[in-house]
């Protein structure tokens, strides 16, 4: 049996809602050290918890998971237990060799709020760390805390898959097994995050994003994840780009849910789902329509003038160049998610045996198809672009969004077959890993984010674009090629991260993040560097794995 033995600088490790209550304000989450075995805990007074490998000949991991490590260390020829296991929330356990275990603060003052408790015998420590007051576990407590942590991955080992791709898989489950928070203010379901550090909220076009995954843990899981963006919904039908329990903000992102929910319906055929969502799915999407439409019935984004770095955040794309020194444009990203989530609604309708409704979705996505040709494609280049309303002229800046009219269903044969002729194009999309942000030829193509790296969320899309007009050859090939080299960089750094570089020069921890990243790696400035173990390239990896298997299978592949 493959096992999750890779170790990774970084890895998050977090109590998951589906193993219990959580507590958005006070919780254990740390990252996985990289010259210790053991976890920093990024509290408010941040700390260390490891094991002394001082004089240790070997060190073998069998399971490095989110909330669960299993290994042993060669100690004076003796093999002795290493483990650590969430018991809650706010309370990690395990076992080390006696005589090693280390606590150590930043500040090297001693936080009084964490207590750890320890009791050695036979050569072994048996330890509980707490935040919620004297830490204590008995020995039989902390085995069976480990064997039901390490057991609930069993059921997702894959008979006859590549290695290194069911190691990273495997990986992805506990990935999205971190991202779970239990019901809690404002939320009424599980609901996910892209990483319980440093993002830790919720996000709107993340969370569909990580419903296609989260189905493969549960159905009800993938439900919830969805359902959760309701939770969060205002009085007046607007869903924001992020919200906490207790907290949201003031724009949107990008609406994929209906298409999300279309999913999940045709997977499960949940009606009872459907008609949870329907309401507010019209609601949000004529929010969408009353403030983000302009008057020929495209889609623009709120832009952040004042801000060089951040110009589009509501986008999804926040420091993307082709935003830079402009105001609002029809985006060609935004009107291809409305007209796919309009094709969504009428789907959803008919289900739900509303005819009138689905045949008015159906004239609003044709309508919006029709709007989208007539406005945002350039002939001459073969490409479809934004629109500035300033200039009232096409803004001719080649990006991955450019790809969505295939997503959305917009695209004729012929211009089917122009979009298809720039992705293979080595000039412009075709990078050795594809596909870059924005064209290889712009002078502004980089490293930084959004300005060259590959981003897994775009790669899911246009290969089901791709699939959709039947070009299932080029769709296999993107998705198997985005999957061998996450499992490829997992089973180096142990990681998922936030992107790739496309040229397949530069690791994703020296890639550009609004600026140079921070080197060596350090956790409490995470933000300035690529995020590790991010949401959505797990879960749509996990997504590609479960949703192609005969592509990954280790009989097809010698």
């Amino acid at each position: 049996m493959v096992g999750m033995d890779v170790w990774g600088q970084g890895a998050i490790f977090a109590f998951s809602g589906l193993e219990g209550k959580t507590d958005f304000q006070s919780q254990l989450v740390g990252v996985l050290l990289g010259d210790h075995p053991g976890v920093r805990f990024l509290a408010s007074h941040p700390f260390e918890l490891y094991v002394d490998t001082t004089g240790v000949s070997d060190l073998i991991w069998e399971i490095v998971a989110s909330d669960v490590l299993a290994g042993k260390a060669c100690v004076q020829n003796e093999w002795k237990r290493i483990c650590f296991a969430f018991q809650s929330n706010a309370a990690v356990v395990g076992i080390c060799p006696a005589g090693r275990l280390r606590l150590v603060f930043d500040s090297g003052k001693k936080d009084e709020s964490v207590s750890l408790n320890t009791v050695e015998a036979e050569g072994d420590c048996r330890f509980c760390l707490s935040l919620e007051g004297t830490a204590k576990c008995s020995p039989q407590e902390i085995e069976e805390i480990i064997d039901q942590r390490t057991g609930f991955f069993d059921r997702f080992h894959q008979a006859n898959m590549e290695q290194n791709v069911e190691k990273a898989y495997l990986h992805a489950v506990s990935v999205m097994k971190s991202q779970v928070y239990t019901p809690e203010g404002v939320f009424r379901h599980l609901w996910t995050t892209p990483d319980r550090y440093p993002h830790k909220k919720l996000w709107l076009w993340d969370s569909c994003l990580h419903s296609l995954g989260n189905y493969v843990i549960s159905e009800r899981l993938a439900m919830d994840t969805i359902l959760s963006l309701f939770d969060a919904q205002r009085p007046d039908g607007m869903i924001p780009h992020l919200a906490s329990p207790n907290e949201h903000s003031k724009i949107t992102q990008p609406p994929l849910i209906a298409w999300s929910v279309e999913k999940i319906v045709r997977r499960t055929g949940n009606l009872d789902f459907a008609a949870q969502c329907y309401e507010g799915l019209s609601r949000y999407l004529q929010w969408d329509m009353d403030h983000r439409r302009t008057e020929s019935g495209l889609f623009f984004w709120h832009i952040n003038r004042d801000q060089a770095h951040n110009r589009c955040d509501e986008s999804g794309m926040d420091n993307c160049s082709r935003f830079d020194d402009v105001e609002e444009m029809e985006c060609i990203d935004f009107s291809c998610f409305m007209k796919r989530e309009a094709e969504a609604m009428s789907y959803l309708a008919q289900a739900l045996e509303k005819p009138a409704d689905a045949e008015k979705w159906a004239e609003y996505a044709k309508t919006l198809s029709q709007s989208i040709n007539e406005r945002l494609w350039d002939e001459s280049a073969h490409m479809y672009f934004d629109f500035e309303l300033k200039t009232q002229t096409l803004r001719r800046f080649p990006s991955i969004c450019s790809f969505l009219p295939l997503f959305a269903g917009v695209c004729s044969e012929g211009q089917k077959e122009a979009l298809i002729a720039s992705l293979n194009n080595p000039q412009t999309f075709k990078a050795p890993f594809s596909i870059p942000t924005i064209s290889l030829s712009d002078p502004t193509f980089g490293t930084d984010m959004w300005c060259g790296p590959v981003w897994i969320n775009y790669v899911y899309l246009i290969a089901e674009g791709l699939t959709r007009y039947g070009e299932q050859e080029l769709a296999d090939a993107l998705i198997r090629d985005a999957v061998e080299e996450m499992a490829r960089v997992y089973c180096n750094d142990g990681v998922f991260y936030e992107y790739y570089d496309s040229l397949r020069r530069v690791s994703s921890p020296r890639l550009l993040r609004k600026g140079a990243p921070v080197s060596p790696y350090i956790c409490s400035k995470r933000i300035t560097q690529t995020i590790r173990d991010y949401g959505w390239t797990a879960t749509l990896f996990a997504a590609f794995v479960h949703e192609h298997p005969d592509l990954f299978a280790a009989s097809c592949h010698p």
